[in-house]
């Protein structure tokens, strides 16, 4: 497993993006490492398996199953709020343009091949942030 649980565990401690996402969202620590060691090690060809997170954690495969059911339903869950919150005028016609800059770039670094690139796209994200809290 390429993206190990203290690996995530170290890129949530250090990177100041992932603290802002994990304080702004409706995650839990817990499932954003399930959630984010299961996708990252799919995304790279590492065929990991939930048994395989369950026996690293010493938990059941339900339990990360539960996690990653959970941390998809609170990306939905930010997705619709934006998107309602766009549609019933809450979020003022002037940062619209931000929020969609911000979405453009979050799909863009996850389509990224290098880490170079992601990296250049996180940081144009932070200031982005910045600006909106």
């Amino acid at each position: 497993m390429k993206y190990s649980f203290e690996y995530i565990e170290k890129w949530i401690e250090t990177d100041s993006f992932a603290n802002k996402l994990l304080n702004i969202s409706y995650f839990s620590k817990i499932q954003l490492k399930d959630y984010v060691s299961y996708i990252w090690n799919k995304e790279f060809g590492d065929n990991v398996t939930l048994i395989e997170l369950a026996e690293h954690r010493n938990v059941s495969k339900q339990a990360i199953s539960d996690n990653i059911r959970l941390a998809k339903d609170n990306v939905d869950k930010a997705m619709a709020t934006f998107i309602l919150g766009v549609y019933a005028n809450l979020i003022p016609l002037e940062s619209i343009m931000i929020y969609m800059e911000l979405l453009e770039l979050l799909r863009d670094a996850k389509e990224s091949e290098s880490e170079l690139a992601f990296q250049k796209m996180r940081k144009k994200m932070m200031i982005i942030l910045d600006e909106l809290l």
